[in-house]
């Protein structure tokens, strides 16, 4: 929850929301929704490391429903002889459980369904522990690692979803899409708010994979009636407030309204996660709230997240990690750990070991000992300042008794007192890996109207970026020229024509079939029917990062790279290099044109490298174009 200054509500009537139906699995006859844990935010796969070791999990649980049966897909242990997997409760209260298949190769995977109703509900949410129980333990004490794996896992719920009646109950614990509807001619504040609203609603749903689309419409439209687990909100200027439209009826919408700063302040109730306040169907914000950020150099792990526990015996791993965007406004040049643990003692005749890497670089090595404490400080490379920020443990326990019934794991855990201290500073850097942080936390947004798509461009590509974060994104929409001459980081969707107006110098430009590659020995090249292009690149002018949308023709071309960048498989942490681009054949191709991991490499290197990169693009350009190629450059050294 985020702290909010000055909000003041004013409660009376309402207005609710509605959306696009959601790719749920529903049952009309005996009203089952069948919901796979990724939907629901959580891990498509487990793995139990080792006998009467659990893992536990939150199920949110839709409004209205209530979870009844869990499925899943056991494969075959690896070095656990007999036994079962047990599904519990919180509070230990047994639920189900599942004999372990034998090891054959004609039973790979087992499938299993554990009957969940007894659960009890609590704040939304079920909670589920499961455990790989061992009948006979003989001579497995010591043995090989044992695991246990579970995959597939889904959820059937039974019940009706309700339609909402409260602003603060608009938006429920699990929601698969939101439609946000805005004017055909949306002015400057309906742009920023539907851009708002659209961060926040990221934000506040991860790791749920919250979909969300702009849809235009003439004002005044009523939205139609949306699917389950579906919401629609209208941002459209009028008197200020929030209000649900026929609610506790299934039509009910979210009308989001007002006039310049005061419909964007309307978003702050859901920016700061405090909407469930209004227990009402209408209210209104007087004066945005902005939560608490991060200050300071030297912040804590408990403030960043960053906790781990390991029970290891043998060998074993675990991981603390934290966003970069949390550690607060301004580049990261260098930075230090002073990590703190507390471990059982190591007997002397006993051997323990901990080795830290942070983005596959070793940067603390240590024996444990009989102290049971871990003080130490190192540097992070700066390859580690990545926009996860996150070590890696891995832990080594060898007893001296070889075997036998008293044998215990070590357990070692992460001081939350532990620090993490920045250095700020450096320039502005370039390709994707720069976003999010450099827009976290004010960032602007300009559209040129050439396209009517292109709030929708802007939306989809801010919330990609969002779901890479945990800190608050928050758009400031001006005109291209402000955009374009501001110091401040900026998302820009214009067209050739436009930029040709502008001081901006993208990677990747052009017009029309004329296309320029800023190579260091300038390629330039006729493409039929043009490309479209989204382009991250440092600002050097102005010291700031830019994500530009572009086309040198059609707007066209740029729809299959948005939709690209929305695959599960790709999204924004996926992508390298600084340029996605597609020609006429609406293939997207991911190259490295000038992003920092390139400069580095063409720094050193002759002319001869150059034209390998020269000659890589035009094969690039070629498979965008013709589809006689598939080519994808992800990576370069």
């Amino acid at each position: 929850m985020f702290a909010v200054t000055n909000i003041r509500l004013l409660l009376a009537l309402v207005v609710a929301a509605s959306a696009l139906a959601a790719p749920a699995s529903a049952d009309p006859e005996t009203s089952t929704l069948n919901l796979s844990w990724p939907s629901l935010g959580l891990p498509r796969t487990i793995n139990l490391n080792a006998a009467n070791s659990n893992q536990d999990f939150t199920v949110p649980v839709p409004t209205g429903l209530n979870p009844v049966r869990v499925h899943g897909v056991i494969h075959a242990p690896v070095n656990l002889g007999p036994g079962f997997l047990e599904v519990s409760d919180p509070s230990g209260g047994f639920l189900g459980a599942v004999n372990l298949p034998p090891v054959a190769a004609n039973q790979a995977v087992t499938p299993f369904t554990v009957d969940i109703s007894a659960a009890r509900v609590r704040a939304a949410a079920v909670g589920l522990s499961f455990t790989a129980r061992q009948v006979d333990s003989t001579g497995q004490i010591c043995g090989p690692m044992q695991q246990l794996q579970i995959s597939d896992l889904d959820v059937d719920f039974t019940g009706t979803e309700p339609a909402p009646a409260t602003a603060g109950t608009f938006f429920p614990p699990v929601l698969q899409r939101v439609v946000i509807y805005a004017p055909n001619d949306a002015d400057a504040s309906e742009q920023q708010a539907v851009l708002t609203l659209a961060s926040a609603l990221v934000r506040e749903y991860a790791p749920q994979p919250l979909g969300i689309a702009v849809v235009n419409q003439p004002r005044g439209t009523t939205p139609p009636p949306t699917g389950l687990l579906t919401r629609a909100v209208v941002v459209e200027r009028g008197p200020a407030g929030l209000n649900v439209a026929n609610a506790g009826a299934p039509g009910a919408y979210l009308r989001l309204s007002g006039r310049g700063d005061e419909l964007t302040a309307q978003t702050s109730l859901i920016v700061n996660d405090l909407q469930s306040l209004a227990q009402v169907d209408t209210a209104r914000v007087y004066q945005a709230g902005i939560g608490p950020t991060p200050t300071g150099d030297t912040l804590t792990f408990d403030q960043l997240g960053m906790k781990g526990r390991a029970e290891v015996l043998r060998s074993g791993e675990m991981s603390v990690s934290t966003d970069r965007a949390a550690l607060g406004a301004g580049r990261i040049q260098d930075a230090q750990v002073h990590l703190l643990a507390d471990y059982t003692p190591v007997a002397k005749d006993d051997a323990g070991t901990v080795m830290v890497r942070a983005n596959g670089i070793v940067v603390h090595t240590q024996a444990l000992d009989q102290t049971g404490r871990l003080d130490a400080t190192f540097d992070l490379p700066k390859q580690a300042l990545t926009q996860q920020v996150s070590l890696d443990f891995a832990l080594t326990y060898t007893p001296r008794q070889l075997c036998g019934p008293m044998i215990a794991p070590l357990t070692f855990q992460v001081d939350p007192r532990s620090t993490l201290t920045v250095k700020r500073g450096g320039s502005a850097p370039g390709g994707f890996s720069a976003l999010p942080s450099e827009f976290s936390p004010k960032f602007y947004v300009a559209l040129d109207g050439t396209s009517p798509n292109q709030l929708g461009y802007a939306t989809r590509l801010i919330t990609d970026i969002a779901r890479q974060t945990k800190a608050q994104l928050l758009p400031q929409v001006v005109d291209v020229k402000a955009a374009a001459e501001a110091s401040d980081a900026a998302l820009i969707v214009a067209n050739a024509d436009t930029l040709k107006h502008t001081a901006l110098n993208p990677p990747l430009n052009g017009a029309g079939s004329a296309v320029t590659v800023d190579l260091p020995t300038q390629l330039r090249a006729d493409i039929s029917k043009g490309l479209g292009s989204v382009q991250v690149f440092a600002d050097t002018p102005r010291n700031r990062t830019v994500a530009l949308v572009t086309t040198t023709d059609s707007w066209s071309l740029v729809d299959p790279l948005v939709d690209y960048l929305e695959r599960p498989d790709i999204n924004w942490a996926q992508l390298t290099g600084d340029v996605v681009a597609a020609g006429a054949a609406g293939t997207p191709v991911n190259v490295s044109i000038r992003s920092d991991a390139n400069e580095s490499g063409l720094a050193q290197s002759d002319g001869g490298h150059g034209l390998q990169i020269a000659g890589a693009i035009v094969l690039a350009v070629a498979a965008a174009i013709g589809g006689v190629f598939l080519w994808r450059r992800r990576s370069r050294n």
